[in-house]
């Protein structure tokens, strides 16, 4: 940019700031406004149309298997990945941590001018591996059955896993001593 085209736009830059209003109260008062209309515009819908409440809870199964809700699922797989009990502490907290950290460090770290995301390979590399590693683990805990379950069961239109002669003649020896035992056989 040139000196005369510098110094143009910092003059048309003052007097526009001069007849401008000031962000505090003027810019939070529109927000605050609309924050409280949207606000408004959910409860009345929540009241006139209802909330999905699901099905009731039943306290006495034990067919229930809990699941997170999507966006915890990235985090639900890591727990699957790493089994060992003694790993738990690892995977719920001190990875998540780790990893939240390191990307809020990075601007530090990366202390480079430039802002275009092909002369940043640190920071481009951190985000693009951040939110791949993310969406790869939340599908595979999207796909995730029940840990009693194979990962061919849990999900309809697949073939069902292969068994051994011998698992599959415990299948039905199973069946019928849940049904002598309960009355009833389940599926």
């Amino acid at each position: 940019m040139k000196n005369r085209d510098k110094e143009q736009y910092l003059r048309d830059y003052e007097a526009l700031k001069k007849k401008g209003k000031p962000f505090f109260p003027y810019a939070v008062l529109k927000d605050a406004t609309m924050m409280l209309i949207v606000a408004g515009v959910v409860i009345a819908l929540a009241l006139i149309l209802g909330a999905e409440q699901g099905p009731q809870v039943n306290p006495t199964t034990t067919t229930y298997v809990p699941r997170p809700d999507w966006y915890f699922y990235f985090l639900f797989e890591l727990l699957r990945v790493l089994k060992p009990p003694y790993l738990v502490p690892f995977a719920t907290v001190i990875i998540p941590t780790i990893a939240m950290v390191l990307l809020l460090l990075l601007p530090f770290y990366d202390r480079g001018p430039e802002r275009r995301p092909e002369r940043r390979p640190i920071a481009t590399t951190a985000g693009i591996l951040t939110i791949v590693a993310m969406a790869y683990l939340t599908y595979l805990g999207a796909e995730a059955g029940s840990r009693t379950r194979s990962r061919s069961r849990s999900r309809p239109g697949t073939k069902l896993a292969r068994r051994s002669p011998r698992s599959r003649a415990a299948v039905p020896a199973t069946r019928s001593a849940l049904t002598a035992t309960t009355g009833r056989a389940r599926s």
